[in-house]
């Protein structure tokens, strides 16, 4: 069968088609004539063609003309030289031209890789195509020539976009200390003023979103829409006035980083903790500060400002975060005492489980010569001890005094005592059910004469039988631990049916097996026939007084098959063999009694 699948592979890949790569390498010139020539080709094709062929030769006829385009067309992107830059206004343009770069370049670069998955898709629909599918094949490699050459210059752009950033990056590092600064005592009034003019409209901005809301609630459309337009306006006004303070704040630390000064990293500081509170997207603006701060005042007096005060605090708050107490027990329990005990906890499981498997498949000079159920019993006393062992560590880890428990303990001794020794016997029942598996979920049991079912469910207190009548029973697992169980597919799910049926005499006993043998062959009653050990049997069991007695002996299966389909019953049986020797004439006899009348 392997052969016959790799046969079909290299069949497949031979007549697959592959990509013609004459459609986008070459010069530009030899491209452009053969996009003419397909061209005039297409127009000649169209005097002859169906209604569904032009419509696919528009498209030939559309992408080629793209392509031919696309060729002839000069690379428009251009960068402007960044000059040296000489005071603190031009230096804040500077910046935001170089965001605006910033922005641009994220577009390329995210246009190129769709342009790439766009390609993968193409590769793969081109590799199942075949020579049959002429005009899919054509528009899947044109199409395919025009993503290659659209991305071959999308990666020369974001080539030129790196060298250009890099550029203008050091461009602004340079001016750094050629900027002529005049400081401004009104910047700090001007602050001021944007800031109370952004909280204003915060404000506002609130008061919008709930009137909005009132206004839903009412179902108010034209309140609404006006609403939503309000907001719209407000949202506008909001980004422009973050966007000021952004770049007020910006004029406010570049004298700072000019001189060196520590009091930039405060401005700092200051400037992120509210571009992360105003939820706007400026990532390449700290990252140009940074940039700047790295390079200016030397990598180890940034990175030391930047992370000391954050580790610090890291540090600090993780702590006290672990420590705070989660569980309302005793003095409560933190994080941290919670991963103590688990700790302890897996460490001492693993001991006990590695102890238990050692003991128990022990082949050393001092326990060979000892019982399976020797070793089992002292596998599973020395486990439980030192998960006990390990539960009471755990405990003290996590602060819980243990002399607080005994008093627990010993009022749930009294309450097994009194009500919950039932409770208490169905949960070991249930545990030794589990372990000693002698009555699994999927056998077919017997409780007592008439109620059989399967087994669905074994729980801890107890187990769920579904009786053929499709009727859940829920029985206490101490029922099935004490009583006797008739477990029908302990060992094997197959059982013999023995079907009593009797016959007038005078009939002819090997006539009557050989027709009920033969006719149960060739009947559609469900059974084992495959097994020679399995056969299906008729025996005479007995000659009472108004009949002969025979047994029809077949095997059936307990359970259904993977289709669902299971075997047929002692009904079934019975229907078969009253039919049977209805058509074959043969008498089945009833009770019956002769009265013989004497006269006097």
């Amino acid at each position: 069968m392997r052969i016959v699948f790799l046969i079909l592979f290299l069949i497949s890949n031979i007549f697959a088609i592959a990509i013609d790569k004459s459609w986008y390498e070459g010069t530009n010139e030899n491209l452009d004539k053969l996009y003419q020539d397909q061209i005039k080709k297409i127009d000649s094709l169209k005097t002859t063609a169906s209604q569904e062929e032009k419509e696919q030769l528009d498209y030939q006829n559309l992408l080629l003309k793209k392509l031919s385009n696309f060729i002839k067309q000069d690379n428009q992107f251009t960068l402007k030289d960044v000059v040296q830059i000489e005071n603190l206004d031009d230096y804040i343009k500077k910046i935001k031209d170089y965001l605006k770069i910033e922005s641009d370049f994220t577009n390329k670069k995210d246009e190129y890789e769709e342009t790439s998955k766009k390609i993968e898709i193409l590769e793969e629909q081109i590799s199942k195509l075949t020579e049959k599918d002429a005009y899919p094949t054509i528009n899947s490699q044109l199409l395919y020539a025009f993503y290659i050459l659209k991305n071959k210059q999308n990666k020369t752009i974001i080539e030129d976009y790196i060298k250009y950033q890099k550029n203008f990056k050091k461009k602004l590092l340079d001016s750094l200390n050629s900027l002529k600064i005049v400081t401004n005592e009104d910047l700090a009034i001007k602050l001021s003023k944007i800031e109370t003019n952004y909280n204003q409209i915060l404000k506002e901005e609130k008061r919008l979103l709930l009137a909005l809301d009132k206004a839903q609630i009412s179902e108010n459309e034209s309140k609404i829409n006006s609403l939503e337009n309000d907001i719209n306006q407000l949202k506008n006004e909001k980004s422009k006035v973050i966007d000021n303070i952004i770049y007020t704040k910006i004029e406010e630390l570049l004298p700072s980083l000019k001189n060196k000064k520590s009091q930039y990293f405060d401005f700092s500081k200051n400037l992120q903790e509210f571009i992360q509170s105003s939820n706007e997207d400026y990532s390449s603006l700290i990252e140009l500060l940074k940039y700047l701060s790295r390079e200016h005042l030397g990598v180890t007096k940034t990175t030391f400002a930047d992370t000391k005060e954050s580790f610090i605090d890291m540090i600090k708050y993780t702590w006290q975060e672990i420590n705070n107490p989660v569980i309302p027990i005793g003095e409560g329990i933190s994080i941290f005492a919670i991963t103590k005990f688990l700790l302890i906890f897996i460490i001492g499981f693993s001991i006990a489980t590695f102890y238990k498997r050692k003991i128990s498949n022990a082949t050393t000079h001092y326990l060979k010569t000892t019982s399976i159920a020797t070793r089992t019993m002292l596998a599973n006393l020395g486990y439980y001890f030192l998960v006990a062992i390990t539960f009471i560590f755990g405990l003290n880890a996590i602060g819980i005094d243990l002399s607080s428990l005994t008093i627990l303990v010993g009022a749930l001794s009294v309450g097994i005592g009194f009500g919950l020794q039932n409770i208490v016997s169905n949960f070991i029942s249930g545990i030794i059910l589990i372990f000693e598996k002698s009555i699994q979920v999927g056998h077919i049991i017997e409780i007592e004469a008439g109620l059989r079912g399967k087994v669905t469910q074994i729980n801890m207190r107890s187990s769920v039988i579904t009786t053929f009548d499709n009727i859940d029973i829920i029985i206490p697992n101490s029922t099935l631990i004490q009583n006797n169980v008739i477990n029908l597919t302990f060992s094997d799910d197959i059982r013999r049916l023995n079907v009593p049926f009797g016959v007038a005499y005078g009939s002819n006993i090997e006539e009557v097996i050989k027709i009920i043998l033969k006719s149960l062959q060739n009947s559609s009653l469900m059974y084992i026939r495959s097994s020679p050990e399995k056969m299906a049997k008729v025996r005479m069991t007995g000659m009472n007084a108004s009949s002969i007695d025979f047994e029809l002996l077949v095997w059936i299966s307990e359970n259904p098959d993977e289709n669902g389909v299971g075997s047929s019953n002692m009904s079934d049986f019975l229907i078969f063999i009253y039919n049977t020797l209805q058509e074959h004439k043969i008498e089945i006899p009833f009770p019956q009694m002769d009265v013989h009348l004497r006269r006097n």
